[in-house]
């Protein structure tokens, strides 16, 4: 069901009638009001037609909240997928990378990928002029607004990589300043 029932649908309209109806009684009754001068009652009308206004709006945002719920309810499902309560996530991989012999394993694929290209040597990967998600990978001044970059040894490295571009741009590093390199990747 993707709209509320008919007959909900023609008592909400009614509803709206009347309200409409008495904020132009408040109304009129307010114009009374300014016209004698009563402007203590002018302000009591014009709070409660507005507290009126309040509601209806609310009314209708509770109304249009409920078809848009259940029309995305049908659209979830209608998709085909299950909705999994039990769904966990699997656990990330390890990099390990062996650098000219010396093994490079850190707790997250992040540092091991920073900490390999220091041992590159910051200064020579810079002049490779890399670029990772569209951001060089090294930089002397932060990216403004890129929250993706950690600060080392005077540099702004991009550190937002997944497993496999990591893997990528440091064996194309690794061939570009002819140093062995070996990247794996390991189960936790």
């Amino acid at each position: 069901m993707n709209r509320l029932p008919e007959t909900v649908t023609h008592k909400f309209i009614e509803l709206f009638t009347v309200m409409n109806n008495a904020a132009d009684d408040l109304k009129m009754a307010g114009a009374d009001a300014l016209l004698m001068g009563d402007f203590s009652q002018v302000g009591n009308i014009t709070d409660t037609c507005r507290q009126l206004q309040l509601l209806e709006m609310d009314i209708k945002a509770v109304v249009n909240n409920f078809g848009a719920k259940n029309s995305a309810r049908t659209l979830e499902k209608s998709s085909g997928q299950k909705q999994r309560s039990h769904r966990t996530r699997k656990q990330g991989s390890l990099l390990r990378v062996t650098l000219a012999g010396k093994v490079i394993e850190e707790p997250t694929i992040k540092e091991t990928f920073v900490k390999t290209l220091r041992a590159f040597g910051l200064d020579r990967v810079a002049k490779l002029n890399k670029v990772v998600t569209s951001i060089p990978l090294l930089a002397r001044t932060p990216v403004n607004g890129y929250q993706n970059q950690r600060r080392c040894d005077g540099w702004f490295i991009t550190t937002h990589v997944n497993m496999y571009t990591a893997k990528n741009v440091l064996e194309e590093i690794g061939r570009q300043l002819n140093m062995p390199l070996k990247v794996e990747f390991i189960e936790r």
